[in-house]
């Protein structure tokens, strides 16, 4: 696993890479807990994006993931709505585990406030691991883990959008069996991670790390840290299940929760559109991601 890790770089690589080819320059934060945000375009304070990558903790964003961060910005400055776009650059299991990740995203949300962004002016998302990621810093807000700082905010954040998180590390039955041979991502890889990111980690954080076995009213205040919930996944992905059972616990404690399984979509679909140049947008989903955003930031 080293190897790989090393082979593909770092979150930090990846985006210095990226920000060259976009003639971008970078803008960073360096962060207690060893994390940085890493912004795209210029840090701002009235409206801000903080994403959460995906990678199954293992693995540094991918670059064309920021493609698809940087089109969403793009679109919503189209909008009248300039946005701030922040990427949290975290530690990698096996080096780091549970709940150093944590830790970096609560360190990451203080850094933001301390520059004077208001809760409501920030909206949070993340893919896969990320996604994970950021129901670990929700579930932390209703339910502290003691040896990670509190976040207390002076009212709800905007909105969360959730892309086909990483709910569940150790599924193997349903969809992860029924959808192995038509996702991108097929159940021994995502059990072989899985085992890796829970290596070590004690039982009773669980429900922190795996949201699918938290109880059902794990999330009963959730609508006290934020105001909108939006969640996609994909009918042919292997965690389509999983996901569709914590979209649903979620929505029974949050009137503005909406989920919807995308039409033959895979893991992450959205992304799809990105992995070639030039980009034709044909995701049905990224409107509604633009919408969703557009609409938290009025």
């Amino acid at each position: 696993m080293k190897q790989l890790q090393w082979a593909l770089g770092d979150t930090l690589e990846v985006y210095k890479n990226y920000m060259e080819g976009q003639k971008l320059p970078l803008v960073t934060d360096e962060l207690a807990e060893n994390s940085r945000l890493l912004w795209i375009g210029e840090r701002r304070t009235d409206r801000v994006i903080l994403y959460f990558h995906g990678g199954a903790f293992l693995f540094p964003v991918p670059f064309f993931v920021l493609s698809f961060w940087k089109f969403v910005q793009s679109e919503l400055e189209a909008k009248g709505k300039k946005t701030g776009f922040a990427l949290l650059q975290y530690s990698l299991v096996p080096t780091a585990t549970f709940p150093t990740q944590l830790k970096q995203a609560v360190v990451a949300v203080q850094q933001l406030i301390s520059m004077g962004v208001e809760p409501q002016n920030i909206q949070l998302t993340g893919d896969s691991a990320g996604g994970n990621l950021v129901l670990q810093l929700l579930s932390h807000m209703l339910h502290p883990v003691s040896d990670v700082p509190r976040l207390t905010i002076t009212a709800p954040f905007s909105g969360v959008y959730l892309m086909s998180p990483w709910v569940s590390l150790t599924g193997k039955t349903g969809s992860m069996i029924t959808n192995d041979d038509s996702d991108s991502v097929g159940i021994k890889a995502l059990t072989y991670w899985g085992r890796i990111v829970l290596d070590g980690v004690p039982e009773k954080y669980r429900s922190y790390l795996e949201p699918y076995y938290a109880p059902e009213d794990w999330f009963m205040d959730l609508s006290t840290v934020v105001r909108r919930v939006f969640v996609t996944d994909g009918d042919a992905e292997c965690l389509r299940d999983e996901i569709a059972v914590v979209a649903d616990h979620l929505g029974k404690r949050h009137p503005r929760m909406q989920f919807i399984l995308q039409k033959h979509g895979i893991h992450d679909d959205p992304y799809l559109d990105f992995l070639l140049w030039p980009q034709k947008i044909q995701n049905d989903l990224t409107p509604l991601i633009l919408d969703f955003f557009a609409s938290g930031f009025e």
